[in-house]
């Protein structure tokens, strides 16, 4: 196997991964800001409640200043409050200003806390521990380096409450903190011992904190960004594979192979993003490769055919390798070089057209950037034209089968008209007399001959669905006007074989999106098959209804013989009929629903089957609409 491809680039450009990754972390920042402005509101109206409730209990207690900090920061939450409508009205791709917004409210927060401990015991405030969640937040919603940084203010800050404490500069702990509980936890006023040992223990508290915050932090960070890979890297399978899906769907509707060829390199050099594509078939001695297809190349890159002898890439790729190529630099593995460099080909892959163990071709993607394509990529390549090669393997093993049947129907068409033509005349006794019982035996003849006449009109018109050259154009048709037209001729039928025959054409009816001739077609098939196995007095009832926006809704229905569970899943196959259609009459083919079913399949309709054996049947036609 043939392969340099040694580096990777990102599926979409580093711009783009930049922007989804601050997207991703600015949504979950945004989030938390706004949780954190409305944490503040409860929080603003416990404080003020127990700023209160211990001025009650302890009248000394400092409620003025206390109040008007809560004051404060009640005031600036409704201006942060504010702030946040603005920042995400504004739909930003710059998490910076986020991040400067929750500097700015941790910040004043913490300045507001310490005030607060500051009037409600400084070092002895059971408020300190406060301190802690927002070392919390810090950690939560800014970089590691950040949270650090409010760790080292918040000892800064709590060191001085110490030093004032320890210099007994600091007003005596309110006697509300006094309590017998919190006098056995917290040190003795101003006994700079035991106040240094809690200290170097809320320093411990508040690095731990810092520290597993800022982990845990990291690893969702990474995890994160791991889902953001995951779903860039989902994102583009999908894509690809929905317009893979698409390619296969518009590849069924072919029925000329230099279309499908066509499309499958239009669309592998826009699926892949790349300057152009290929599709080179063996000729019949398997010993050079045509351009029978490309797309994104110039006329002279595609005007010269590849000796396999000259070209060491395709002949490994023919004889099963794949070739990938980041950087062209390799000469000697190309049989024109300075047709690769003009073309500005930079990067290359090629797979084999495989169809079972046998190469057809070789299908290939240029890009004019080095090291373009991804392991992934040449994955999916790979798989691209493996479908491909499928898909043109059936598509002529189609086309055989049409040319054959095609050929095979005219070249009988002839012997049969001269033989039917022959027996009239000997029925006419144009060359003698001729008893009763040979002309019967001459008109029992004559009604085989037609039958088989009937048959090969129907391989000849099957035969042209599946060719180009009676596939017209889907435009808009007057399906009721057709319907119209028609009623007459059916009418007549119907008289002829004793069965009543009933329309129902809807008016205003919307346009067909098919095709006058294909609905001609589709109309007699399906009419003219209810009323032929009607026995007489029977019933038949025709319907053309809008069904939906998308669909005009056509039903045949009779009281005919009727088609057993069994059958029902072979009508649409080639020469298939009922035991019963033949046991009711020797007329039909077998040929007359397939047509139908290969009309409906052009224009994107859809039959349904209902029916009863000896009670009657119902065909429901689909029919796409303006």
């Amino acid at each position: 196997m043939i392969s340099s491809v040694t580096e990777k680039e990102p599926f979409k450009g580093p711009g783009y991964e930049l922007v989804r990754e601050q997207l991703f972390f600015r949504k979950e920042l945004m989030e938390r800001v706004l949780w954190f402005i409305r944490i503040r509101w409860i929080a603003v109206g416990v404080a003020g409640a127990g700023t209160w409730a211990a001025y009650f209990q302890e009248p000394q207690l400092p409620v003025l200043p206390l109040s008007l900090i809560v004051l404060s920061v009640l005031l600036y939450n409704v201006f942060f409050h504010l702030t946040w409508r603005r920042l995400e009205s504004a739909k930003s791709h710059d998490v910076r200003s986020f991040a400067l917004f929750a500097h700015v409210q941790i910040s004043l927060d913490l300045l507001a806390l310490y005030l607060m401990i500051y009037f409600t015991g400084g070092i002895y405030s059971p408020l300190i521990m406060f301190a802690v969640f927002h070392i919390i937040l810090a950690g939560l919603l800014l970089s590691p380096l950040s949270c650090f940084v409010y760790c080292v203010f918040v000892l800064l800050a709590t060191g001085a409450l110490v030093a004032l404490e320890s210099s007994a500069s600091l007003h005596p702990r309110p006697a509300l903190f006094q309590h017998p509980a919190l006098l056995h936890l917290l040190p003795g006023p101003h006994n700079v011992g035991d106040i240094l040992v809690f200290f170097a223990f809320f320093v411990g508290a508040v690095f731990t904190t810092a520290f597993l915050i800022t982990s845990i932090k990291l690893s969702i960070r990474s995890k994160g960004r791991d889902l953001i890979r995951i779903s860039r890297e989902l994102d583009g399978s999908n894509t690809k594979l929905t317009a893979l899906y698409d390619m296969l769907k518009k590849m069924n509707q072919c029925t000329r192979l230099q279309d499908l060829l066509d499309l499958a390199t239009v669309n592998a050099a826009r699926i892949m993003g790349a300057k152009g594509s290929s599709i080179k078939l063996l000729d019949e001695s398997r010993k050079r490769l045509t351009f029978a297809s490309a797309s994104g190349l110039s006329e002279d890159y595609v005007a010269k055919d590849v000796d396999l002898d000259k070209s060491l890439i395709n002949k490994k790729i023919i004889e099963g390798s794949y070739f990938a190529s980041g950087r062209i630099e390799e000469e000697d593995y190309f049989q024109y070089p300075e047709d690769i460099r003009k073309e500005g080909i930079s990067s290359i892959v090629s797979f084999p057209l495989r169809v079972e163990k046998r190469v057809i071709g070789v299908f290939s993607v240029y890009s004019d950037k080095t090291y373009y394509f991804q392991d992934t990529d040449i994955e999916f390549f790979s798989l691209m034209g493996d479908v491909t090669a499928l898909a043109i393997e059936t598509l002529r093993t189609q086309l055989n089968k049409s040319w054959f049947v095609n050929r095979a129907a005219h070249e009988l068409k002839s012997p049969f008209s001269a033989v039917h033509g022959l027996l009239g005349v000997m029925r006419n006794e144009y060359l003698g007399p001729l008893n009763e019982k040979q002309k019967e035996t001459l008109v029992k003849s004559e009604r085989r001959l037609e039958m088989v006449s009937s048959l090969i009109d129907d391989l000849l018109t099957l035969g042209l669905k599946r060719t180009e050259t009676d596939r017209a154009m889907i435009h808009p048709v007057d399906g009721a006007k057709l319907m119209k037209d028609l009623s007459a001729v059916f009418k007549d039928y119907a008289l002829q074989k004793g069965v009543e025959i009933e329309f129902e054409i809807e008016d205003s009816l919307p346009q067909l999106m098919a095709d006058e001739k294909l609905m001609d077609e589709l109309f007699m098939n399906l009419i003219s098959n209810a009323i032929k196995y009607t026995p007489k007095g029977g019933h038949v009832r025709v319907s053309l209804v809008k069904e939906s926006n998308v669909h005009v809704r056509l039903e045949v229905e009779d009281t005919g013989i009727g088609i057993s569970g069994d059958d029902r899943s072979r009508l649409f196959t080639e020469f298939f009929r009922t035991k019963n259609a033949r046991a009711f009459t020797q007329e039909g083919t077998g040929l007359g629903l397939v047509i139908v079913k290969e009309i409906l399949d052009f224009i994107n309709g859809k039959i349904q089957v209902e029916s009863e054996v000896g009670k009657g049947t119902r065909f429901i036609v689909r029919l796409p609409c303006i």
